[in-house]
């Protein structure tokens, strides 16, 4: 009996000592990772979204800003359906999203212990209701008040905005996003994308003490978000809108940009898109529009390039005026086509201009003339002077993608076709034929260097950064090196464009003067690329356009009209504004010279 006993103090001393021992490690040895573990577990850090900063045109008129809403979050550790075998196929039923996409997007992540994650934003009333009728069934699952951007021109200026939607796996990676989490929101086109880091603000939050369930105890700590910075744009809402409303749904682009500076006024390409519906779940429709044929999330303005067609004869000209190869006192003749040998190159005007001066021949857009032209000045002295111009290179805008287009050279044409560069190539390259390619917005810097007495300007479209001094882009002009005379010869030629006898004298104004020039660019696939580019006004311009309408036709009767429009939209009073007439609506419009 006594050794039963001293075996049973024995065990119990045992039994007792590991039990000390285990404390003695949790509380002195494990104590304080212990506590850590079960601060976390009773701690819920939830995260305070910075609203987003405005978008403003130079007038202080919103053209992005932020709406009250309702965003749907969960804490996946905590999360519970009463009833509910599988909680996640329960709450994907609840708030109508399939199974793996819920799953997905709370697996998605490389947030902290009990972070909740955004499930879905911008929640319908009906959602919120049902998910507050269901509440006392749910842990885990939260109805946040939050913020999402809204557009309120809807397509209007769209591919300068650009829009916000959810950070990719891809840019997650890139080292300038370290402070992004999968699910955040990020600018992906337009200066959305490119002002980032001045639109999206710093992220506040709050540490929230829970019970057992999960349910909210008290606040322990909060940090308010710090909102982002409000940007103002250099695009003038009523150009913008009229430039949108005659362009219509017909695919091309206008660019308008003050000449003097290189302020972009107003920038459209069509078709366009309504930013607003990437602000929720796309709908099989919407995304089937937005991906489709059309491609209405390509900028024409900028990335877009074409054949300019005789807009190119603006640097024909300078190019054979500077080389010395011609004069303005010279005299052509037009028989209809230009030959060599058995080639040739048609003239608009079939029966041929007769005899032309330099002026009348740039007036009446002369292929016979400009194609001498280019021969005299030869290939060479023709591409060189395209660069100048800032052809084939990128204009270094202030947006996210930009086209280079073409200004193609013998060694291009080896390259790339394993061809001869013949004659025949440099004559269609005067006339801004073959295998020349512009984009609008090149376009419309050659047009305000003539303008602006030879200089090229620098593009841009942000005005000035709230908290910031104004970016002065007047020191960001680069003369071409134009001789004096032939500059004026330029704008001798682009003024008789817009008088009668000129190729678009049929948008000609009483109140101001237009000076332009008019192109009809041949393209693979149907009609001709409509093409205008111009000033005004003319003596003193302070707005450059260019209006391309893909496979219009005539650009005197298609696109010089759209011009006019923005035209009496900057320069006339609002009661003398005439409304907008789609060109070939008008019975009494007579038909311009085609060209």
């Amino acid at each position: 009996m006594a050794q039963r006993l001293i075996a049973f103090r024995v065990i119990v001393v045992i039994v007792c000592a590991l039990v000390l021992g285990r404390l003695v490690q949790l509380q002195i040895v494990e104590g304080a990772r212990n506590r850590e573990l079960a601060d976390e577990n009773r701690i819920r850090i939830v995260r305070r979204l910075a609203p987003r900063g405005k978008l403003y045109d130079r007038h202080d008129r919103v053209l992005a800003t932020s709406r009250p809403a309702f965003s749907v979050s969960v804490v996946p550790e905590e999360l519970h359906v009463a009833g509910a075998d599988d909680a996640v196929a329960a709450l994907a039923k609840l708030v109508d999203m399939p199974v793996d996409q819920v799953q997905a997007r709370l697996t998605q992540r490389e947030a902290a212990p009990h972070e909740s994650v955004v499930l879905c934003r911008d929640a319908s009333p009906e959602l919120v209701a049902r998910l507050k009728e269901h509440s006392l069934y749910l842990s885990g699952v939260e109805v946040l008040a939050d913020a999402v951007r809204l557009y309120p021109g809807n397509e209007l200026a769209a591919h300068v905005l650009g829009y916000v939607r959810e950070i990719s796996s891809e840019e997650l990676r890139h080292p300038e996003n370290v402070e992004y989490r999968p699910l955040d929101l990020i600018g992906k086109a337009g200066v959305e994308k490119v002002a980032e880091h001045v639109l999206r603000g710093t992220d506040g939050g709050e540490q929230i003490e829970v019970d057992a369930r999960g349910r909210p105890v008290r606040t322990l700590g909060t940090v308010d978000p710090e909102p982002g910075r409000a940007l103002w744009l250099t695009l003038d809402f009523d150009l913008q809108r009229a430039a949108e409303e005659a362009l219509g749904d017909r695919p091309g682009a206008v660019v308008v940009m003050d000449p003097r500076n290189g302020e972009i006024l107003a920038l459209a390409s069509s078709p366009a898109y309504d930013p607003n519906l990437f602000v929720g779940t796309l709908s099989p429709e919407d995304w089937s529009r937005l991906s489709g044929p059309g491609n209405p999330q390509h900028n024409r303005a900028t990335t877009a390039h074409y054949p300019p067609g005789s807009l190119l004869k603006i640097i024909t000209a300078a190019a054979a005026l500077e080389t010395g190869k011609c004069t303005t006192r010279d005299r052509f003749r037009c028989d209809g086509v230009y030959r060599i040998g058995p080639w040739g190159l048609r003239c608009w005007k079939r029966s041929g201009h007769g005899e032309l001066s330099f002026t009348e021949g740039f007036a009446q857009s002369c292929n016979t003339m400009f194609a001498t032209l280019g021969r005299r000045v030869g290939h060479d002295s023709l591409a060189d002077m395209a660069r100048d111009f800032g052809f084939g290179a990128q204009s270094d805008i202030d947006l996210p993608e930009e086209s280079k287009g073409l200004v193609p050279t013998p060694e291009w044409k080896r390259r790339t076709r394993d061809e001869t560069w013949y004659p025949g190539d440099t004559c269609q390259m005067a006339v801004g034929q073959g295998d020349c390619l512009a984009t609008p917005l090149q376009v419309v810097r050659a047009v305000a260097a003539v303008a602006n007495g030879g200089n090229l300007v620098q593009p841009h479209v942000a005005l000035r950064v709230e908290g910031e001094q104004p970016k002065h882009y007047g020191a960001l002009r680069q003369s071409i090196g134009l001789r004096a005379a032939t500059i004026q010869a330029l704008q001798a030629g682009m003024n008789a464009v817009v008088s009668p006898g000129g190729t678009a004298a049929g948008i000609a104004g009483a109140r101001y003067e237009i000076a332009g020039k008019t192109g009809t660019a041949q393209a693979p696939g149907g009609e001709p690329h409509a093409w205008f580019g111009g000033y005004a006004p003319a003596e003193n311009a302070t707005l450059a356009v260019v209006v391309v309408v893909e496979h219009g036709g005539g650009g005197p009767e298609i696109a010089a009209p759209i011009a006019r429009h923005i035209f009496d939209t900057a320069l006339l009073p609002a009661p003398e504004r005439p409304e907008w007439v789609p060109p070939g609506s008008d019975p009494d419009s007579g038909r311009a010279p085609e060209d």
